[in-house]
């Protein structure tokens, strides 16, 4: 009755909290609003306790818990640090380009406006003849602080800013259609010389960085400005077309022609500037340069020229390296525990099972645990309780005895008892364990209305595994009959079966596939001995080599046969061929060839399936004499009373080893 008054009094706590907080009573109220909010909180928390401890009850979840912290989760985390990491420092990298490009540009602007300024002191009064003329560049000339001459763009007076220093950005300048651009002035006495570049200066910058720089003013259409935290971010809009025109041909000329490293893969952007005045110097707006470039290319320039590396991604990147190296150390910790608890808690279960080994049933563990193990413990201890009064040598010899009874019930029920029958074909049989419960396995299955299959294995081994595994064969067999596959795949999956398993073992088996209408006969071999077809007088021994289910090789040997009427195939184990006699001796093929081939006159022509069996059976027991069997006698005897086949002897279509 506690939980039930814990929780009475929690849900009654609970409402009454409620109903005050909605009360609207000073203090009271708001008292009462705090400890709902604490109690939710406290509330959730014990959730997720409960629901961590059902999680985690188990041992395996426990262990599989702690081996995804400490080996699992830090790989994603590792690559993940490596890719930001080596992505920022390719996006400082591009800037540092991008500010030595601006400067190289800004640098043949000032030696440009110097030899202009040559040529405007060489001139004895009136209009300054124009020096040489410089692509995408164009020049305004001053005297007396007013311009006489060139770019009509430039200011009608001598720029106020011209002279200043220069500041560690570049400083770009507004042309007449609102485009930004860079210029640079030289003044010598009353002359002045203005420079501007008017080209296409995304192009000229480019070609210096060897990277694409699109300079962009804020209110352009490709450019997304987000904000986070007071601070705008440019981001570029993604088109289909990501560089047209020139930036297609400066990746070309820079390209090797191969994926990812000569692909324009890295983007960055930074705000540089504001867009100044080139009259007055009044700032206007910030410009976003937005970079673009293959990784090739990055790692080409950092390599060769060594450029310095801007110390916050250092910052980042050791913030990383923190967070990942606490996420490790929690849980190996964790691990070291969880451990470290387990260890202790197997170690008592084995001295405890290993007292029990001995005889001491009197043995118990000490019980501190609330989790599976606990459990198992409390297990533990029932059991040895209960076997120190139950365990008796006539108790245990009962149950396997029952257990064995059992078994062999079951395997006498795998076996067919209602064999198929008619005009076409007439069936006699053997099955003699020689244990109690046996390896071998034979089959008559009724495929169609004129096709049956005749199927005959043999487990390597004796007792209740292999009756198990003989079962397990049977219960797949009748799956990929059932499944109409080929005779090579059937062979194939139960090689597949008889591999899996802990313990090595080996199944010869023959499958054989008869049309009754027709009279073929198929047989595929899987290292089982031979087939014998008896056909007038003769023996024919159908020797087929191939490689047993679950040895080292897979190919089966296959003969078709047609058969005429009044043919007999004997199908049977290696406990017929190998019965041993008084010297030891087994039986041996040559004599399984003699005991079939003693027919009357005609041949076997007045002989039934049973006559065939019953003389083969009578030969080996003669042979063997009061000698108990070593093995598993099975015997298949079909004889064939379809439609006449081709006179004369007997004719093997096709014979060869079908590798699987």
């Amino acid at each position: 009755m506690k939980i039930p008054l814990r929780r009475a009094f929690a849900a009654t706590g609970a409402a009454l909290a409620l109903v005050l907080s909605l009360l609207g009573i000073p203090y009271l109220s708001v008292f009462a609003q705090l400890t709902l909010a604490a109690g939710s909180v406290l509330g959730l928390l014990w959730l997720l306790w409960k629901a961590y401890r059902s999680y985690l009850w188990k041992v395996g979840r426990r262990l599989a818990f702690s081996y995804f912290l400490i080996g699992v989760l830090p790989i994603p985390l590792m690559i993940l640090l490596l890719g930001v990491g080596a992505y920022i420092l390719a996006g400082f990298f591009l800037g540092h380009l991008y500010r030595d490009a601006v400067s190289a540009v800004q640098t043949d602007l000032g030696h440009a406006a110097e030899e202009q300024l040559d040529v405007v002191t060489s001139a004895q009064g009136g209009q300054p003849r124009p020096g040489p003329r410089r692509s995408g560049v164009s020049f305004a000339y001053y005297r007396d602080g007013r311009r006489i001459g060139g770019d009509p763009q430039a200011p009608p007076q001598w720029p106020a800013w011209a002279g200043a220093a220069e500041g560690i950005e570049p400083r770009f300048f507004s042309l007449r259609d609102g485009s930004p651009t860079l210029a640079a002035t030289v003044s010598r006495g009353s002359d002045g010389v203005l420079a501007l570049y008017t080209g296409d200066l995304d192009s000229a910058v480019s070609r210096r960085a060897g990277i694409w720089v699109a300079i962009r003013r804020p209110d352009d259409p490709d450019l997304i400005q987000v904000e986070v935290f007071n601070m705008k971010i440019p981001l570029r809009r993604i088109r289909k077309e990501r560089q047209p025109g020139e930036a297609a041909k400066l990746f070309k000329q820079l390209s090797r022609g191969e994926r990812v490293w000569d692909d324009p893969l890295l983007w960055w952007a930074e705000v540089t500037g504001p867009l100044l005045d080139p009259a007055s110097a009044k700032p206007g707006d910030p410009l976003t340069v937005v970079l673009n470039s293959t990784p090739r290319t990055v790692l080409r320039r950092l390599f060769s020229s060594a450029g310095g590396i801007d110390s916050s991604v250092w910052a980042a990147l050791v913030v990383f390296a923190a967070l990942l190296f606490d996420v490790y150390a929690a849980a190996t910790l964790m691990a070291l525990f969880m451990i470290f608890s387990l260890s202790r808690a197997v170690n008592r279960m084995s001295q405890a099972t290993d007292s029990v080994r001995q005889g001491d049933f009197a043995v118990r563990i000490p019980v501190r645990r609330n989790d599976q193990l606990g459990e198992l413990q409390r297990s533990f201890n029932e059991m040895a309780g209960n076997l120190e009064t139950l365990v008796a040598a006539a108790a245990q010899k009962e149950i396997l005895e029952k257990e064995l009874e059992l078994a062999r019930d079951l395997q006498k029920s795998l076996i067919p008892r209602d064999l198929p029958g008619g005009e076409g074909i007439e069936l006699a049989t053997l099955f003699e364990p020689s244990a109690a419960i046996g390896g071998d396995y034979f089959d008559v299955l009724r495929l169609s209305e004129d096709e049956l299959a005749v199927i005959i294995a043999d487990v390597s081994g004796h007792g209740l595994s292999t009756g198990l595994r003989m079962a397990m064969l049977k219960a797949a067999l009748l799956i990929l009959v059932e499944q109409n596959q080929e005779p090579e795949d059937i062979l194939r999956h139960l090689d597949t079966v008889v591999r899996n398993g802990n313990t090595r073992v080996f199944v010869t088996a023959t499958l054989s596939l008869i049309n009754l209408r027709t009279g073929t006969l198929r047989i595929y071999n899987a290292g089982h001995p031979p087939t014998y077809l008896l056909r007038g007088g003769a023996v024919q021994e159908i020797l087929l080599p191939g490689s047993p289910l679950g040895g080292l090789g897979r190919t089966y040997g296959r003969a078709d046969i047609a058969l005429h009427r009044g043919d007999v195939l004997v199908w049977l184990s290696d406990g017929l061929i190998e019965a041993a006699g008084a010297d030891g001796e087994p039986f041996g093929y040559d004599a399984v060839l003699a005991a079939l081939a003693k027919t009357g006159k005609g041949g076997t022509a007045g002989e039934s399936a049973a006559d065939v069996r019953n003389r083969l059976l009578a030969a080996v027991d003669r042979y063997v004499g009061d000698e108990p069997p070593s093995d598993d006698r099975t015997l298949v005897v079909m004889r064939y009373r379809g439609l006449a086949g081709v006179s004369g002897e007997m004719r093997i279509t096709e014979m060869a080893v079908a590798p699987v």
